[in-house]
């Protein structure tokens, strides 16, 4: 692990109240390994050996159903994690995954956790701690698809992208279109759709590049959303 893997493990939002014995110890355990863009992490079904911390890059959650078809459950990035009540438990992992972008990981082996004072009882507090956060998530992630337009999901995303960019007046998706479809729940011409209805406030989409000319317009329909 390199100081940088350390810096991002110890800032890590899953870690973060552990005290700094269980901390350490859990460091000396991780292996850290890169996946190339479009590379499979781990499949449904399979036994998750390992809690995974995404130290940098896009990574893909889905499930495929009988009929083939691709359901992505969800995309995320640096600092987030995954699999980690199969890895505390020794149990399948109930999603497959998918480097999105090339991705750095951090593999922590839970089932060979160290013997360190609390270290068992820290551990399985902050996984509970995690597992209740995706649940949260996953439920706002229902509800929207529920509720909301094709259109209002897009602009809920571009918010929430454009806040991490300062509120720039261009910004870049982090994927590609097909995954962000896959995400919010529509299919790559909904996308498409979407994004053309977005052109009367001022959003223009080229590739993966996405201007936003009228930051007023754009912030006026944020509103009306409820975003």
């Amino acid at each position: 692990m390199t100081p940088s893997d350390r810096k991002e493990f110890e800032g890590a939002a899953l870690f973060r109240n552990l005290s700094p014995e269980v901390r350490d110890c859990l460091a000396k355990k991780a292996v850290v390994r890169d996946y190339p863009r479009g590379s499979t992490i781990g499949l449904q079904g399979d036994e998750a050996c390992s809690l995974k911390l995404i130290l940098s890059g896009w990574v893909k959650l889905y499930r495929v159903a009988s009929n083939g078809e691709e359901a992505i459950l969800e995309t995320l990035d640096r600092g987030q994690s995954f699999d980690e009540l199969a890895a505390l438990d020794g149990a399948e992992s109930s999603s497959s995954a998918e480097a999105l972008t090339d991705v750095r990981l951090l593999h922590l082996d839970l089932q060979a956790i160290c013997q360190c004072d609390r270290a068992r009882s820290e551990i399985h507090a902050v996984v509970l701690r995690a597992a209740a956060a995706h649940l949260h998530k996953l439920t706002n992630q229902v509800e929207q698809l529920k509720i909301r337009t094709t259109t209002d999901r897009l602009v809920g995303f571009l918010a929430e992208l454009s806040a991490t960019h300062q509120d720039a007046d261009e910004i870049e998706l982090p994927y590609g279109k097909v995954a962000l479809a896959g995400k919010l729940g529509m299919k790559p011409e909904s996308l498409s759709r979407a994004f053309a209805k977005l052109k009367s406030i001022g959003i223009v989409s080229d590739l993966r590049r996405v201007i936003i000319a009228d930051r007023k317009a754009f912030h006026a329909y944020r509103q009306q959303a409820g975003f």
